[in-house]
């Protein structure tokens, strides 16, 4: 099975499991030397409900979860849930949320004459047009310095509401602080107390890793 590994950016994670992304980028050159041409993932193997293993590492003794994916102008789009139930799925989505787990590495099979190799920017690179499509893993390392995952979804607003209620704010302040922030309510501004407060609110926010 060949592999093209990608580097991730996680922009905000809660509790869910959740992420997108893109778990390859077509047209740019690897730290490998490889290229994946739009659309060569012609094939894929899927679960019976038509989605991509999520797998730890390329091991399909150690799976992760499962995401839809398609192809788009830009590359393979996946739209991921970790299976959170199983604990080692737990302890890699800690390190994924903290940025030690920062890559995404492709698995796939390149089909017959699906494959060739020619000189772009300089480089003798292999150019991947007809391939079969195994997994995406999470992985350590990233060599695709254009793809990465572009949201992990964060702890629900109504985790944040309640969190602003028991600071004391009614149900439609914590709403609207929630969406808005400090700012959104325009009532509760010339307090002495304002200043302090609206950076407690944004601890708060960050600690939700909202950005």
């Amino acid at each position: 099975m060949e592999r093209i590994t990608a580097p991730i950016e996680i922009k905000s994670a809660g509790s869910d499991g959740t992420f997108t992304g893109y778990a390859a980028v077509f047209g740019n050159i690897d730290l490998g030397y490889d290229v994946i041409e739009p659309g060569a993932f012609v094939q894929a193997k899927t679960t019976r409900d038509g989605m991509l293993r999520i797998a730890i590492g390329h091991r399909l003794d150690q799976l992760a979860g499962k995401a839809t994916f398609r192809q788009d102008d830009r590359g393979l789009y996946v739209e991921g849930k970790l299976s959170l139930g199983v604990s080692y799925v737990r302890d890699q989505y800690e390190l994924m949320k903290d940025g030690v787990l920062d890559g995404l590495s492709v698995g796939f099979n390149i089909l017959r004459d699906g494959a060739d190799y020619e000189e772009r920017s300089g480089k003798h690179v292999r150019i991947i047009r007809a391939a079969e499509l195994w997994e995406f893993s999470l992985v350590p390392f990233g060599m695709n310095p254009e793809a990465l995952v572009d949201s992990v979804k964060a702890a629900s607003v109504r985790d944040f509401e309640s969190q602003l209620r028991g600071l004391g704010y009614s149900q439609t302040e914590a709403k609207s602080l929630a969406s808005g922030g400090y700012k959104s309510l325009g009532h509760r501004d010339g307090g002495s107390d304002s200043g302090t407060l609206a950076d407690a609110l944004q601890d708060l926010r960050q600690s939700f890793n909202w950005n």
